[in-house]
């Protein structure tokens, strides 16, 4: 049996309650990146479809022959 002291993916059940506690909290923050991450990509999503789209109706409603006031 060989021990593949680099992967921490495998549990061989000789861990103590210190580097469990460690792993768990590692796994959580982890997990919460994970979320953070995934909501500010929908939020820049979102603000990109909006400023797109304003800048859109500017220019198509930008009358060039129109005087300034």
């Amino acid at each position: 049996m060989q021990f593949n002291h680099l992967n921490s993916n495998e549990d061989d059940g000789l861990m103590s309650i210190e580097d469990l506690r460690a792993l768990r909290l590692r796994k959580k923050k982890i997990e919460s990146d994970k979320k953070a991450r995934k909501y500010i990509l929908e939020i820049n999503q979102r603000y990109r479809k909006m400023t797109s789209c304003k800048s859109n109706n500017f220019l198509r409603h930008m009358n060039p022959f129109k005087k300034a006031a």
